[in-house]
């Protein structure tokens, strides 16, 4: 049942309402699903998320992303199923079978089955996400190259933010349970639903890498070339990298990869500029929440890009410590553990929150913090992916916004 409701746009104040009318305008849809979410904390979120993701689901609307509807389709069922994300599965299932996604692979995946009679195409897919959004999340250099070679430097980076931008989205839908209203379904063939099973999760399954760094202390070397001047981009591009330079003053490690695809790169930028800079998170809240994912991520990149940040607003090197080598946390103050419960049970096990965690950060934070909590969380998933599967490089000691 939905944890929360849809706020009309008479009940914003004057000066939000432009925001619900961009989210609808560039849905070309009632407003829906995430943006239910996000319009309950922050509609100027809302419409950010919605640019962004109009780039990979257009779906005939304007298509810009030069990854195929087929291949996208792909990715959301086996992000979906990957997260337990019953809504986006709903979303996205017909979309997938109109799209030529076979019905018995469609059958497959939801149940958790191997799916058979794969093209090549779809095996290379499924191999890369799925070694990307499980286990320590890492790509291995074979798969890696060859869904590079498949689909070229531009291609792979967006199918890496298409599996990143739901996985961003999953987590406040799942958080929330937000599910596809009876008017949304009465528009759709019939569908079998996808099922969440398990609980949520308090411990990993799988052991634990030190972090940092990457490679044992050897630098790591770039799988793509990084793009980081105005000379690196074509001169029609070169706007692209002047706003997000706009955003956080420079172009970071995981930038110069995403300006692979400008477009994009702007569209993450401007995401990422609301949890640096626009987020209602306390500090201390908002950069735990940062090393919580990042070390749930394995992702040196994004540990590397927060620590220096949580320091700074007062979370304890013991607290760090305990985080990076995978140490229970001790005595937390109440709030943390609160964050910590909300964090985890988002990232570990079905990808759910229990009534009881929930209430409690409802009760500690309120409803527009928790909101944005959840969707930092979304949003450091995606950066932490993106930064693995490229193997971009920490930081190190640079003090500048590097996600």
């Amino acid at each position: 049942m939905n944890r929360l409701s849809m706020i009309e746009r008479d009940a914003l104040p004057a000066d939000q309402r432009r925001f619900h009318d961009a989210v609808k305008a560039i849905r070309r849809h009632p407003i829906s699903g995430p943006f239910i979410v996000t319009m309950n904390s922050s509609p100027d979120l809302a419409v950010r998320f919605a640019h962004l993701g109009h780039y990979f689901h257009a779906r005939g609307q304007a298509d810009e992303s030069i990854v195929s509807i087929r291949v996208r389709t792909f990715i959301a069922l086996i992000g979906s199923r990957a997260l337990d994300g019953p809504y986006e599965w709903s979303a996205w299932v017909n979309w997938a079978l109109e799209a030529g996604v076979p019905q018995d692979t469609v059958d497959a995946i939801r149940e958790r089955r191997p799916p058979r009679n794969l093209t090549a195409e779809d095996v290379l897919v499924t191999d890369f996400c799925t070694q990307l959004i499980s286990g320590n999340h890492r790509v291995s250099d074979a798969t890696f190259k060859s869904a590079l070679d498949h689909f070229g430097v531009q291609g792979l980076v967006e199918l890496v933010v298409t599996l990143g931008y739901f996985a961003m989205i999953a987590m406040p839908l799942n958080a929330f349970e937000i599910e596809m209203s009876p008017e949304q379904k009465a528009k759709r063939k019939p569908f079998a639903p996808l099922m969440v099973d398990g609980e949520p999760g308090t411990e990993p399954k799988f052991g634990r890498r030190d972090l940092p760094p990457i490679t044992g202390g050897a630098a790591t070397r770039a799988r793509v070339p990084l793009l980081a001047r105005p000379e690196d981009l074509a001169p029609a591009n070169v706007h692209f990298l002047d706003r997000v330079v706009r955003t956080r003053g420079w172009i970071s490690g995981i930038f110069q990869v995403l300006l692979h695809t400008p477009d994009v790169a702007e569209r993450v930028a401007n995401v990422g500029a609301f949890f640096l800079y626009e987020t209602i998170l306390p500090p201390a809240v908002r950069t735990l929440t940062w090393l919580i994912v990042a070390r749930e991520l394995d992702c040196n990149y994004a540990w590397d890009a927060s620590v220096r940040a949580a320091r700074g607003a007062g979370v304890s090197d013991r607290l760090i410590d305990a985080l990076q080598y995978g140490k229970p946390p001790g005595r937390l103050k109440k709030e943390q553990k609160i964050l910590f419960d909300f964090c985890r049970q988002l990232l570990r096990g079905n990808h759910h929150v229990t009534d009881a965690v929930y209430d409690a950060a409802i009760a500690k934070f309120g409803v527009p913090a928790t909101v944005q909590i959840a969707a930092t969380v979304g949003y450091f998933v995606m950066m932490s992916l993106i930064a693995n599967a490229f193997e971009v490089a920490p930081v190190g000691d640079d003090s500048r916004p590097a996600l």
